[in-house]
């Protein structure tokens, strides 16, 4: 099998890629959900709102359709929020996995594994960039040690 997959990614990266998806996939069915139905909850109840209060103005007669779409926008933003922290989770798992699998490593020294779990944690949004990079490193050293 070729060292780099058709994605353009060395396979010791994919196959850390596909464990991570693995370990995430349950999570990220359940935020997509969430998100397909809170959008358009959200936005029926808003421009439904915005039509009967604005455009056709405020009467009696409205009082309980007000009230349902009032209750879809908040039924909406509260799934919308659960998605968000559902989203959160799924963050943390990948930062968890990262983390362990760094620090489980037997071919990169304490030294480098304490460098690289403080640039995952000081900066979270280059999490990936620098796991990519101590698989690289760990990858290397594995192959001077074969030779």
């Amino acid at each position: 099998m070729s060292q780099y997959s058709p994605k353009g990614m060395p396979s010791f990266i994919e196959k850390e890629l596909e464990i991570i998806d693995d370990m995430v996939k349950p999570k990220l069915k359940k935020s997509s959900l969430y998100m397909f139905i809170s959008i358009p909850l959200l936005s029926v109840s808003i421009i439904n709102l915005f039509f009967m209060l604005v455009i056709t103005g405020y009467s009696r007669d409205m009082l309980i359709a007000l009230g349902i779409y009032a209750l879809l926008g908040a039924v909406g933003a509260a799934i919308f929020k659960e998605s968000k922290h559902v989203n959160k989770e799924i963050r943390d798992i990948g930062m968890d996995h990262i983390i362990k699998r760094i620090k489980d490593s037997e071919h990169v020294n304490d030294y480098m594994k304490d460098k690289y779990i403080n640039n995952v944690k000081a900066k979270p949004k280059f999490s990936m960039q620098t796991f990519f990079n101590f698989l690289t490193e760990e990858h290397q050293r594995k192959k001077m040690m074969e030779n």
